[in-house]
């Protein structure tokens, strides 16, 4: 049996890591400079950071571990866990961008 879906995947994941994460880190980083929302701070950031960071971790790690073969139903479980990760990991990152971006609204 010859999967010949692996390509495609590769490709997602390379997507995934060089154009979604940058992307992701941005977007969070520039609605935080812009002061939004409004009920988030420098301190809510750092802990949407954590808070989406430590299961992106768990995640990545027990996708790692799965050791799936790439023939069996497995395998999509083991990717769905490591791309579902890998965006948890995004959001983390923007959210720590944005600990240092966030700037305060000007009170109108």
């Amino acid at each position: 049996m010859d999967p010949r879906y692996l390509p495609i995947v590769d490709g997602l994941l390379l997507f995934a890591l060089f154009v979604g994460a940058p992307s992701i880190s941005a977007a969070i980083g520039y609605v935080a400079w812009k002061g939004k929302p409004n009920g988030f701070d420098r301190e809510r950031f750092g802990l949407s950071a954590i808070t989406a960071g430590a299961p992106g971790i768990a995640l990545v790690v027990y996708a790692q571990r799965m050791q799936a073969d790439v023939r069996t139903a497995q395998y999509l479980l083991q990717l769905a866990c490591f791309v579902l990760g890998v965006v948890l990991l995004e959001v983390a990152g923007g959210c720590f961008v944005g600990v240092f971006t966030y700037r305060r609204r000007q009170a109108s």
